[in-house]
């Protein structure tokens, strides 16, 4: 709520409260009479109406303001994840290339005998591997090409990756049902605004 409105909304309920203490004091001469009786309750009550009407506009701009600390709160949440990700790719991924390399045959003394990268190489290559060859980058990779971080390193990209899926994963969870429009105080049938 701004300075403006808080102000306005401040001085309305401190006529409210004067005007209904004159009133109080005039109580014996309003009952007395039944047309001053019939004006002070419709008085009253157009007094309440307004003053509801205020306050489920600061419910609105309370509730609008709340939606919009969430959309940053998802944004932050949403670019952190991504960052996080990343990092963690980054430094898993070489791990987990030369992993796979391995697993075909490829090492870091040549192809293992009897592996699948010593059966393409025969079939393929025979004893001359030519340079700059699918099969001479990945043996370059797994003899040391690509540089792998330390146990920790990659412990370190593991938990990037697991905090990053979690924010992400995290951005979805609540009520489905909820969404920023009801939450700004859109006019629905259960909730209706008064203007």
């Amino acid at each position: 709520m701004t300075p403006t409105n808080r102000l306005q909304s401040t001085v309305l309920r401190d006529r409210f409260i004067a005007t209904m203490e004159q009133a109080n004091l005039m109580r014996a001469i309003i009952e007395a009479d039944q047309p001053v009786r019939d004006a002070d309750i419709a008085f009253r009550a157009e007094m309440l109406t307004l003053l509801g009407q205020q306050t489920i506009r600061e419910d609105e701009a309370r509730a609008r303001a709340e939606a919009e600390a969430n959309n940053k709160n998802r944004w932050f949440a949403a670019a952190a994840g991504g960052v996080l990700l990343t990092v963690g790719a980054v430094v898993i991924g070489p791990a987990l290339a030369v992993g796979a390399l391995n697993l075909v045959g490829f090492s870091a003394a040549g192809p293992v005998a009897g592996s699948l990268a010593a059966t393409i190489q025969s079939i393929f290559y025979g004893g001359a591997v030519g340079s700059g060859s699918l099969f001479a980058l990945c043996q370059s990779a797994a003899m040391g090409g690509i540089v792998v971080g330390s146990a920790a390193e990659i412990a370190a990209g593991v938990a990037a990756l697991g905090a990053g899926a979690g924010l992400l994963g995290g951005m979805g969870a609540g009520d489905p049902d909820n969404n920023d429009e009801d939450a700004a105080g859109s006019n629905n049938d259960d909730n209706p605004r008064i203007n």
